[in-house]
């Protein structure tokens, strides 16, 4: 019975470790924390859609109306990098604003801008998917326990103003939705930027402050025998790690409430016409994964967790006392039993 349940707790590890990489590649932010290594390729991923209501005929209706256009890019460098420096320089200073000691030392960003019109409306969608390398996030040594003292504070940082890379298309502003405009329609974007609308337009689209939440309100899972871990942490990548420790944010619940898009508006006079803009951030979804048992320490504008290698005898998910080889067996039991049900239906 003890072999069975191992074994069926490691195929259904990775199914469900399949469906979190699948969900990690798009969420809002997504990193993998290896002490040993004190490195990590991090995701941040930031959506602004932005809407237009104008009157039939009005001049911005001749403007934009069967507009399809689109704008797409990716640059990567270092801090030494001319094309990077100002937004790694950005991330590093945002980060210090949230206490913390994490750096940037390279990056990558995927930029997709897109603009669709109609006679009455027209919808800019930007979506900027950052991908930095962070340093330093161990703080120290542990005395009582001997684990890593890591950094969570980074998950929270907002960059302000304007980012300005340059692009097939031209130098363009990333991180404000206005900056798509700039680019396609510069005399539109002008009229905008002097209207009641500015606020809404410079919205930082790279602002992760929702993930803010506080640590023990996030869902937390962990894998005492590494089962969980096929295909994220694998071989030598685990530091030596005989647990592995996941976060997850971004499911409705009791402990974490629901999640809901945020939204602000604005008008504005354009050629004597007015125009009702919308600006929505959709809800936020994250998922950090580190290599090892974490403890959460510390308050609300200063948590870090305590990381060891194994995790101790009285460990617990936020779920209870179970550990996840037991949640798992039951979830490959109640699936065993859907699957077999399934089958005598189309028999």
């Amino acid at each position: 019975m003890k072999s069975y349940a191992t074994l069926l707790s490691g195929i259904i590890a990775t199914f469900l470790i399949t469906g979190f990489i699948t969900q990690a590649y798009a969420a809002d932010m997504a990193a993998t924390l290896i002490t040993q290594i004190n490195k990590s390729s991090a995701s941040f991923t930031g959506v602004k859609n932005l809407s237009l209501k104008y009157p039939d005929g009005s001049s911005i209706s001749q403007q934009l109306n069967g507009k399809n256009d689109r704008i797409e890019f990716t640059i990567n460098g270092t801090a030494t990098d001319p094309n990077m420096a100002n937004l790694i320089q950005a991330s590093n200073k945002a980060l210090a604003a949230v206490n913390s000691p994490v750096q940037v030392t390279s990056a990558s960003v995927h930029y997709v801008a897109t603009l669709r019109g109609q006679p009455t409306n027209a919808l800019i969608s930007v979506k900027v998917e950052y991908l930095p390398i962070l340093e330093k996030f161990v703080l120290s040594k542990d005395a009582q326990s001997g684990g890593n003292i890591v950094d969570l504070q980074w998950r929270s940082f907002k960059i302000d103003g304007p980012v300005k890379v340059d692009s097939p298309n031209g130098e363009i502003n990333i991180n404000q939705a206005i900056g798509a405009l700039e680019v396609k329609y510069p005399d539109l974007a002008s009229k905008l930027s002097s209207s009641g609308a500015q606020a809404v337009l410079t919205e930082p689209v790279m602002d992760f402050t929702r993930f803010n939440t506080p640590m023990g309100n996030w869902h937390f899972l962990f894998d005492p025998v590494g089962t969980y871990g096929s295909g994220v942490i694998t071989g030598g990548e685990n530091g030596g790690a005989k647990a592995l420790s996941v976060y997850s944010l971004g499911e409705s619940s009791f402990r974490e409430g629901t999640f809901e898009a945020q939204e602000t508006t604005a008008s504005a006079s354009i050629d004597g016409q007015n125009v009702d803009l919308k600006s929505q951030t959709p809800p936020p979804s994250g998922q950090i994964t580190i290599g090892g048992y974490s403890k959460l320490q510390g308050a609300a504008g200063q948590e870090f967790a305590i990381v060891t290698n194994e995790a101790p005898a009285d460990a617990q998910t936020s779920s209870g006392a179970f550990p996840i080889q037991v949640l798992l067996v039951f979830g490959g039991m109640m699936g065993a039993i859907a699957f077999f049900v399934l089958f005598k239906a189309r028999k």
